[in-house]
């Protein structure tokens, strides 16, 4: 039981742009199509001789169902709002509802067309069809590739430690300023819409943050090649990292003198790996 809510809390990869959702979000809307129209779950063969007719109305159904759920229903909940709370958990809940959008769109779907009519005491058997086609395979596939993208990012989590270490014989002393802060004190720089908040080490040695109204892409035209962007919100001085650690979600990079773990999102591991 422990392991299982161990695994219910390992971090999740979210997609990385709205067009690789888009992508995924029309496979699994073709899938539906094709399980639909081979297998006829569910009584379907009676709907012949329009079978495939409306398993591509399911399918387009899901497929709309499945829009508005990502762009209308998530952002309104918040339900991906923070990526590193996203747990393999949080998926299954998050796709659970997805099942859930997607039984009342075809249910009202094959109900109007089909039928001519609406019997809500009827609806629990389009939940139960729809949770029993695609719940244990998708959840599956799910933590296969959860585990999959854990073992990519812990090698090369390892291979980013290999190779920092010879790096820091290389390091240079930055001698540049951003924001009145010298380089090699700053640690990491965060966006925060208008505003950048600099991590860097203050003149007692210890770790100070300062908020300042600027944005990353004008810190990065006034920045050496020590500060390096890892992450959509995130700068880091790439010579004070002294170690990465990996999980599904990209990697996590430990700064010295610094508490804070700075993600590196999945699109920017190579600047990393070079």
């Amino acid at each position: 039981m422990n392991r299982i809510l161990e695994f219910l809390q390992k971090p999740f990869p979210l997609e990385e742009s709205k067009a690789q959702l888009f992508k995924i979000i029309t496979a699994i809307s073709m899938f539906v199509i094709v399980f639909l129209y081979l297998f006829k779950p569910f009584g379907l063969h009676t709907l012949e001789p329009k079978l495939l007719l409306y398993c591509v109305g399911f399918g387009l159904v899901s497929w709309v169902a499945s829009l508005v759920y990502e762009f209308g229903v998530v952002p309104i909940l918040k339900i991906k709002n923070e990526a590193s709370a996203f747990t393999f958990g949080r998926w299954v809940l998050y796709f659970c509802g997805a099942m859930l959008f997607i039984s009342l769109a075809n249910f009202i779907f094959i109900r109007l067309v089909y039928f001519g009519d609406i019997q809500w005491s009827l609806y629990p058997y389009m939940i139960r069809a729809v949770f029993a086609i695609g719940l244990f395979p998708v959840v599956l596939m799910g933590a296969l590739a959860l585990l999959k993208q854990e073992q990519k990012y812990s090698k090369i989590a390892a291979e980013v430690n290999q190779g920092q270490t010879s790096r820091q014989a290389l390091e240079t002393s930055a001698d540049n300023v951003i924001c009145e802060i010298p380089v090699g004190q700053i640690r990491y720089i965060e966006a925060m819409q208008n505003y950048v908040k600099i991590g860097h080490l203050s003149e007692d040695a210890q770790m100070s943050e300062k908020v300042v109204r600027e944005t990353l892409k004008n810190i990065m035209e006034l920045a050496n090649h020590n500060l390096v962007r890892c992450h959509r919100s995130y700068l880091v001085n790439r010579d004070k990292v002294l170690s990465a650690a990996g999980n599904a979600q990209g990697l996590l990079l430990t700064l010295s003198d610094c508490e804070k773990e700075i993600p590196v999102s999945r699109s920017f591991v190579s600047v990393f790996r070079q």
